[in-house]
């Protein structure tokens, strides 16, 4: 019979250990794979943050940056208006609406990440 309750024992011991890893894990960590999409939409922010500082130093060293800023960028049904010209656009879910310079603003400083998608898809290549 001891052997018995020593196996329970040490089974409860095991199992016991395996819970506190794992709340460990999922506290502390939030998760593995959480922190795998983290970083991937981390870096899709950063290439597009990157691409949108490119734009607007091309757009300031014209001086056509300031006369566009004030310009309403409109996105929805893969379609992008800007400056009276329409793009058609390969990303039917973005839905967007705001001002060039606001949009900048929230694409560097709040990482937006539609913010920086909608430059890109008005002004960039």
């Amino acid at each position: 019979m001891k052997k018995a309750q020593g196996s329970l024992e040490y089974s409860a011991m095991i199992a016991l250990v395996l819970v506190i890893i794992l709340v460990a894990v999922f506290y502390f960590g939030e998760g593995i794979v959480p922190k795998a999409i983290k970083s991937t939409q981390q870096s899709e922010i950063l290439q597009y943050q990157d691409r949108v500082e490119i734009i607007k130093s091309n757009y300031e060293s014209t001086g056509a940056w300031d006369s566009f800023k004030t310009q309403l960028i409109s996105c929805s049904s893969s379609q992008c208006t800007f400056n009276g010209k329409t793009n058609s656009i390969d990303d039917p879910e973005l839905s967007y609406s705001d001002v060039l310079e606001n949009a900048y603003n929230k694409c560097i400083y709040e990482n937006d990440l539609d913010s920086c998608k909608a430059i890109v898809y008005v002004l960039g290549d």
